[in-house]
């Protein structure tokens, strides 16, 4: 395990308000720079109104860094690129799909991480949010 996190990543029991808060001022927020940020994984995007919610929470806990991931995908045979996982291209049926994730900040192919990168990937928790 990778350990940018003040908590255990992969714990289905952390809620994305429990990362929030456990990097805001009460807890360990003021001690820490933009290198360990709340890693807010989504199955996909919100609303305007959602993100908007979890923002003002953010800022009234002093959770200065915090990030929003939701894995992308890219078609390999006609290159359709879509903001949510999918296992088949909606515009030509391929099942040849490329998927995207934040690594170290950075959105990437995720073939192309390292091993120990892939595995740590594959046991992340997505949050769905109504």
């Amino acid at each position: 395990m990778y350990a940018s996190y003040i908590y255990k990543p992969n714990d289905p029991n952390i809620s994305i308000l429990d990362k929030i808060y456990l990097h805001g001022r009460d807890f360990c927020g003021d001690n820490l720079d933009g290198g360990s940020a709340a890693h807010i994984n989504l199955d996909s995007h919100l609303s305007k109104e959602q993100y908007i919610k979890l923002l003002t929470y953010a800022g009234e806990v002093g959770c200065k860094y915090l990030t929003f991931n939701v894995p992308n995908a890219e078609c390999q045979e006609c290159g359709f690129i879509t903001k949510t996982p999918i296992t088949k291209c909606p515009h030509c049926g391929s099942t040849k799909i490329d998927y995207y994730d934040r690594v170290i900040g950075y959105l990437t192919k995720i073939k192309n991480w390292s091993a120990g990168r892939q595995q740590e990937q594959k046991t992340r928790i997505y949050s769905h949010i109504d």
